[in-house]
């Protein structure tokens, strides 16, 4: 073993540069694998943050169970956190602020807020209140004041005293849903609400099932909060994407390491003769070159690790996390334990893999060819010369002994050319890219409906199934919005008021993209669309939408037949209708450029359709569900034109995916008596003070509960910044292979010039001048580059050709192009790096004396 180690460590220290070389290989390659592993892991943690924050800590909730059922769940295993609760009240339907007053112990209040200031109940009138909640009250967030409210069923108003203040809840106050809190006292009561937040690494879904078992509860006892399990549940993984930037840069940096690991044991063949013919095994052969490639792997495996993490925190930290899809923010650090073994693992198995089939190289190799090094030429060198020289007839000698010599070495050839060619190949897919990643960007927010610089918007959920209608819609009224327009800075503002309602259509031309919609699981309990088995008609989900003038004329962009005749609008009954068009070219995706899809149904412009509505109070849950069986309202509508993209959404109900009628807010008002705005959309004057405003909107916005302001100049921003940060990780990506893949063309260029030494000698001992020898190396290099360069611009075509027609640039409308200015500097690189390449080696050549020249056999 001793004697093994110094041999080894004599080759690492007389082969310093190709050592050196396959050092920094591997740590390009670990810090990689590492980075976007690390950026990764990061960001799984960072999606489990972001789901507890918007949709809770807990897992799973177990809804009106008994004192015994609870007890059972408390003995159950792997649970984290028991929040308790159990309903007392609610405020009753005169009062101007629906409020549900729930007992709840400690663990369920600090596990979903936080308390702020004073204490938690105790005494029976005790509560904890949400800051929010108060100021929807018009009260501020302070303790010790009183809270005296009428109560549903309950003849006599009860007064709570205010003693702790809690941190806003995320989805409760995004949804309106107001609760306070007293204290839970489990020995006097009968029916509770568990919540269940279970260890990180245990089978959540499994742990659900056996609660539901031993405590006996049907499952519409049960609440899954299924977008926090999946993701809980991921956390720590090893996503697909590590494992496949893994293999595939161990694939990569494998054959460079390979390459130049090769062309390091030629030079040394001959000591490995010696070695076999006084008795080392061919065992013992294989056990140096592990040996080498092993120390060198331990000492550049720790350096790419830290690099890898390094890196990965100055990405996360300047560009944002991995994740390209939500906001931009900076994601945990957390160190990739399984990355960091994978990566090891596959840097051992790469070594193991190269000293094996360079030990299948050497073992071909008879000892004693070995210590003469004749172990054979290429024996297609005859063929190659013969057919270059044809090639080469009608230029000077030297240029014609340089195209010969580049195909002697034919592996040798194709590794460089490969290695020469793969970063051109990726640069020019990657710019080609990048110029479709801006129209996508922008569609992007066309889909999330980005149209505006700041979005008020009011969903209001029933959740407790007492009937609602038109005029339960919750909203803005003229005032608010009138105090809106006179904020400072305030440019444009377009309302709209948006009602769930349903049409009955004869046909629809995709049927196959609506039942696909229907076969998701929310559209399973909540059909986008039902068949009248009697009648063959289809009664579909959709909207009607009262807009403002505003907003009306944001329509004329997606008109796709008739016109808007604002006007009339808001006399009569002319309607514009929104009706999706599915892409002809991507099968399951709208969109929303004028005429360039398949309507969903035959509506003509012309058309008179009926939408309808409830008479009476609905119960939401049914009537989402299409189980109800109400006489319905029903409103004509004439058409008068049709548009491909409805400008505003709330993305509830049927989202975009309904034949949505859009009146004026004037005429919706005769109409329906609906008097108020859901959505509010708000454009700033140039220099406006954009943080002020955000205060004062959100200030306007908490008078009506449930309401969301959101910053969309954040948004757009954060949208570009994904662009831009997608494009700095894919460059980053071929930044280091294209380094990898140089050391391979300098260390096979290189040899393959050294190698030549004497011949170069003999040249120059029968009168080649020395500018004559650096031409004829020059052109060498510019020869490697020239034909590189071809086949980076062939495949680079034949990419973009398929990118073209499978990516979906057709469907956005954009014609086919080349970017003549990347190809052009993908070509300088490539013979750049050629002539870079055989520039080193030939300077320390011509060092070198004719007499020598001759005299060196390698």
């Amino acid at each position: 073993m001793k004697d093994n180690l110094k041999i080894v460590l004599r080759y690492i220290k007389s082969y310093k540069a190709r050592s050196l070389a396959i050092a920094v290989s591997i740590i390009l390659a670990t810090s990689l694998i590492v980075g976007i592993g690390t950026l990764s892991r990061s960001s799984q943690q960072a999606d489990v943050d972001r789901l507890r924050r918007e949709l809770g800590t807990d897992h799973a909730y177990f809804k009106d169970i008994k004192i015994n059922q609870l007890e059972s769940i408390k003995s159950s295993k792997d649970i984290k956190n028991l929040g308790i609760t159990s309903y007392y009240a609610s405020t009753d339907v005169n009062e101007k602020l629906p409020i549900n007053i729930e007992y709840a112990n400690k663990n369920y209040l600090t596990s979903h807020s936080k308390l702020i200031k004073g204490s938690f109940p105790k005494a029976s009138n005790e509560v904890v209140v949400e800051k929010w909640a108060l100021n929807s009250m018009g009260l501020k967030p302070e303790i010790n004041q009183d809270l005296t409210f009428k109560l549903y069923q309950k003849e006599n108003p009860e007064t709570f005293k205010v003693v702790g203040i809690l941190e806003d809840r995320y989805i409760e106050k995004s949804k309106g849903k107001c609760e306070i809190f007293l204290n839970l006292n489990q020995s006097k009561l009968d029916k509770f609400t568990a919540y269940v937040e279970f260890n990180e690494g245990s089978d959540i879904n499994t742990n659900i099932d056996n609660i539901a078992k031993n405590a006996m509860l049907d499952e519409n006892s049960i609440g899954k909060n299924s977008m926090l399990i999946d993701s809980t549940m991921e956390n720590g993984i090893l996503d697909d994407s590590s494992k496949f930037v893994a293999i595939a840069m161990s694939l990569f940096a494998g054959i460079v390491i390979y390459s130049i690991y090769v062309i390091s044991i030629y030079q040394r063949v001959q000591e490995y003769g010696v070695l076999r013919a006084i008795g080392a095994t061919n065992f013992r052969i294989f056990k140096l070159m592990f040996y080498e490639l092993f120390i060198l792997a331990l000492i550049a495996m720790p350096i790419g690790i830290c690099t890898g993490m390094g890196g990965a925190q100055i990405f996360n930290r300047s560009a944002g996390n991995i994740k390209f899809e939500g906001n931009i923010n900076v994601t945990p650090f957390v160190i990739p334990d399984k990355i960091i073994l994978l990566s090891i693992a596959c840097t051992i198995l790469t070594i193991l893999i190269i000293s094996f089939f360079t030990y299948l190289k050497i073992r071909r190799i008879s000892p004693i060819d070995a210590i003469r090094k004749t172990f054979g030429t290429d024996k297609n060198v005859t063929k190659v010369n013969s057919l270059i020289s044809k090639l080469t007839l009608n230029i000077s000698v030297t240029k014609s002994i340089s195209a010969k010599n580049i195909f002697r070495n034919k592996k040798g050839f194709i590794v460089i050319i490969l290695s020469m060619s793969i970063g051109g190949i990726i640069i020019i897919k990657d710019n080609y890219k990048s110029s479709f990643l801006d129209v996508q960007n922008k569609s992007s927010q066309e889909q999330t409906y980005m149209n505006a610089d700041f979005i008020l918007s009011n969903v209001f959920l029933n959740e407790t199934g007492n009937s609602t209608s038109f005029k339960d819609i919750k909203g803005f009224n003229d005032n608010q919005i009138d105090k809106i327009k006179n904020i400072d800075g305030i440019g444009k503002i377009k309302t709209a008021s948006i009602l769930n309602t349903r049409i009955e259509v004869d046909t629809i031309n995709r049927l196959d993209y609506y039942e696909a919609i229907n076969s998701a699981p929310y559209y399973k309990k909540f059909p986008l669309f039902t068949k009248n088995k009697t009648t063959g008609k289809y009664t579909l989900k959709q909207k009607l939408r009262g807009y403002d003038d505003e907003m009306i004329k944001s329509l004329e962009k997606y008109l796709v037949s008739g016109s808007i005749n604002l006007k009339k609008m808001k006399k009569e009954n002319l309607s514009i209708v929104y009706v999706p068009e599915i892409s002809k070219t991507q099968k399951y995706s709208k969109t929303f450029t004028p005429g360039a899809g398949t309507p969903a149904v035959d509506i003509k412009v012309g058309d008179t359709i009926k939408v309808k509505y409830p008479k009476v109070g609905i119960d939401t849950g049914l009537y989402e569900s299409q189980k109800d069986n109400y006489e319905y309202l029903e409103y004509d509508f004439k058409v008068g034109a049709i548009v491909s993209y409805p400008f505003a959404d709330n993305g509830m109900y049927s989202g975009d995916e309904g034949v949505d009628v859009i009146t004026s807010s004037e005429y919706l008002k005769k109409l329906t008596d609906v008097d108020k705005y859901n959505l509010v959309y708000i454009d700033l004057n140039k220099n406006a003070n954009k943080k002020k405003i955000n205060k004062l909107l959100g200030k306007i916005g908490s008078e009506v509960p449930g309401t969301t302001t959101v910053d969309m100049m954040v948004e757009k921003e954060n949208s570009d910044k994904m662009t831009s940060r997608s494009m700095i990780y894919n460059y980053g990506i071929v930044a280091v292979m294209f380094i990898i893949s140089v050391f391979n063309i300098i260390n096979n260029i290189s040899y393959n010039l050294t190698s030549r030494t004497n011949e170069f000698g003999m040249l120059r001992a029968i009168g080649i001048s020395e500018k004559g020898f650096k031409n004829m190396i020059l052109y060498e290099g510019i020869l490697y580059g020239a034909l590189s360069s071809i086949i980076t611009i062939v495949a680079g075509l034949i990419i973009q050709f398929k990118m073209y027609y499978l990516q979906g640039f057709v469907s956005y409308g954009l014609g086919f192009s080349i970017d003549y200015k990347i190809y052009i500097l993908v070509v300088l690189a490539n013979i750049i790096v050629g002539i870079l390449a055989t520039y080193i080696p030939s300077r320390k050549i011509n060092k070198i004396s004719i007499v020598e020249a001759i005299n060196i056999t390698e």
